[in-house]
């Protein structure tokens, strides 16, 4: 819900800064002068507190008002420093010394020297598919800064020199001081305080800033986290014509073109098939030795035309300050077009040990995912299986069944990822009203004809109402597609027409979803939450409890399904899990993990939205309903036998 916020907040903010580009300005450094006089004010208020109360018993002897005078500036000033209080934490990766690389140092350092920014401190190669300049400041920023390159070994795989060079200086750009400077000044704020951010989310870390600062937090930092992101995309745009006034426009856009499509074969296609290996292999793998070979001589020239068709029309994200591809080779000038891909890689700038560095990452992922390999070896083994049993019998099976051993062939990439339309279309033959064959087909794009997949995604918007935003933004990405391949313009006029509709309808939902949660909550008591609508195969309950075996300190879950007052005959799914002692963030990375879980391997994740809650944030009252509902626990690890069998009969149908 705090997503949905934010998201309304950022188009109205975006909106401001179209319409009037200097007041937005004013009203952004405006917000950043208020923040630095509420926390400076407040220091000065707690010195003053302090030092009257301690002069006055001084010069005047003993009274009461001095007691409350010295404990308020005491309180003052523990507020007012757990709220600035910095949230560096050291970056995770493998730390470099120059000596190591001094050919990248060379690099860094003619950039620096171009581009006039400050120097390159450490040097720290992570996991992560990218690169990142981290600024760490130093006594509240009495101390001169530090900086660390984050350079994710991936992305050294992935691309030349010259284009690595290019990422780098873009990066270097948000380090200007000069043009632009409100700009670059916020979009290192925003990184500064991300963890503040953060940690500030947490509504128990919230109440131990005391009153009055709680109460500027909760009405600032909403404000302040949107303003900043608006006014960090344009500084996305800015550091990119920037970098391409050194390396050259086109080369910029090369870059940017090539790190895209890059990144979206690394993520759906690398790991994919990484992944895979787990048939095979009992024990977990190391990514990262296999990578360089993979990214340089394995992407096959049509998937790479297609991936980079669907990131040039990608829409930008609100998880991310990047603007979208198109948004940024428009801003340089360069024509869209996909040019050849990399012939060879970065690692030699990383030095003689390179090979050292792979190896310390391959461990420390073996030992992070282990668990992850053997759960997912598991479903692997269990979706062979399903399928072996279901294939031999295909041309007798109804639709509900087709639709199963398509999504088994799909989920776990048994097959091409369009494999399975036939067997989706031949169920919607069978049973035109099949919400799942419908939505599996609605969400299968690469390969399809785009009129097909209009008319598929306008049935789903019309039969899956609570889903109309996934379904919006699925459809907008197909005209835009046909927009600039020459389709009819009066047709496609039309169809946006209808779309915009259909996507003004879906906003209203989706405020009317976010406001019902914020007044109901994610529980309507065991009378409303009921069996699910459309049951979970066996398949999906046992890959479901599989995740929830190996989930860390898991104690119980629940699968519930919560009828929607704001969406008639509408459901959403909510999964709640119990898991005592556990930090929030940890709760809250473990729901973003477990939302990509269920959205990979439960197709009912596309047929309705999904909540995902902790017992801890329930209270009471959600606990209580929770014993009212036994038949919607799915595990306990009390009972573990007793647990699964008690959720198979509801869910299972």
């Amino acid at each position: 819900m705090e997503q949905i916020d934010f998201v309304q907040r950022v188009d109205a903010y975006a909106q401001a800064a179209a319409n009037d580009p200097a007041r937005f300005d004013r009203s952004v450094l405006g917000m950043a002068v208020l923040a630095g006089l509420w926390i400076w004010g407040g220091l000065l208020l707690g010195l003053v507190l302090l030092a009257w109360s301690l002069l006055s018993y001084v010069y005047q002897g003993f009274h009461g008002l001095q007691f409350f005078g010295f404990f308020a500036g005491v309180a003052l000033l523990i507020s007012v420093l757990r709220l600035t209080r910095s949230d560096w934490v050291a970056p995770e990766g493998i730390a470099v010394p120059a000596a190591e690389c001094p050919r990248l140092f060379e690099a860094l350092e003619r950039v620096r020297q171009k581009l006039r920014g400050p120097r390159i401190s450490h040097l720290v190669i992570t996991e992560d598919y990218g690169l990142r300049i981290a600024q760490q400041m130093r006594l509240g920023g009495l101390l001169p800064a530090r900086y660390h390159l984050l350079l994710g070994l991936p992305l050294a795989m992935a691309i030349d020199r010259p284009r690595l060079l290019a990422m780098i200086a873009q990066e270097y750009s948000h380090l200007r001081r000069r043009q632009g400077w409100l700009q670059a000044a916020v979009f290192r704020a925003r990184r500064r305080l991300q963890g503040l951010h953060e940690r500030l989310a947490d509504a128990r870390q919230m109440t131990h800033l005391g009153w009055a600062n709680e109460r500027f937090m909760r009405w600032y930092l909403p404000r302040w986290w949107a303003a900043s992101f608006v006014v960090a995309r344009q500084d996305e745009a800015l550091a990119d014509r920037m970098a391409a006034r050194w390396v050259s426009k086109p080369l910029m856009g090369e870059a940017l073109s090539e790190v895209a499509v890059r990144g979206r074969w690394f993520r759906e296609q690398f790991w994919t098939m990484h992944w895979l290996r787990a048939r095979e292999l009992a024990s977990p793998m190391g990514p990262f030795s296999l990578m360089a070979g993979v990214m340089n001589h394995r992407m096959d020239v049509n998937w790479v035309y297609q991936g980079w068709k669907q990131e040039y029309y990608a829409p930008a994200s609100y998880q991310d300050t990047p603007p979208s591809l198109r948004e940024r080779l428009r801003g340089l000038d360069v024509p869209p077009g996909l040019t050849p891909m990399s012939s060879s890689n970065c690692l030699a700038w990383l030095g003689k040990r390179s090979e050292r560095w792979i190896e310390l990452l391959d461990q420390r992922w073996c030992v992070r995912h282990g668990h992850d390999w053997v759960a997912y070896r598991q479903i692997l083994a269990a979706s062979a299986a399903r399928v072996a049993a279901l294939m031999p019998r295909e041309p007798y099976l109804d639709a509900d069944q087709l639709v199963e051993l398509g999504w088994q062939l799909q989920s776990t990439a048994l097959q091409h990822q369009d494999a399975p339309l036939p067997i989706y279309q031949r169920a919607l033959e069978l049973e035109p009203a099949n919400a799942r064959a419908l939505a599996a087909c609605a969400s299968l794009h690469m390969g399809m004809d785009w009129e097909a997949q209009l008319q598929y995604l306008a049935q789903a918007f019309a039969q899956l109402p609570a889903m109309g935003s996934a379904w919006c933004r699925l459809a907008t990405g197909v005209l835009d597609v046909l927009e600039d391949e020459d389709f009819d313009e009066a047709s496609v006029r039309q169809l946006r027409s209808d779309w915009r509709a259909r996507e003004a309808l879906a906003r209203v939902q989706l405020q009317a979803l976010h406001d019902e949660r914020l007044a109901l909550g994610s529980l309507l008591g065991a009378r409303a939450c009921t069996a699910l609508p459309h049951p979970l195969w066996a398949s999906e309950l046992a890959s479901l409890q599989i995740h929830l075996q190996h989930c860390p300190r898991l104690r119980r879950a629940w699968l519930l399904a919560r009828p929607l007052r704001s969406v008639p005959d509408a459901y959403a799914l909510v999964l709640v899990l119990d898991r005592p002692g556990v930090h929030y963030q940890d709760n809250r990375r473990l729901a973003q993990q477990w939302r990509g879980y269920l959205e990979r391997e439960l197709l009912l994740c596309k047929l309705m939205p999904l909540w995902i809650s902790h017992v801890d944030e329930l209270g009471p009252t959600g606990v209580r309903q929770l014993a009212a509902m036994p038949w919607g626990l799915v595990y306990d690890r009390a009972e573990q036998p007793a647990g699964m069998r008690s959720g198979a009969a509801p869910l299972s149908g």
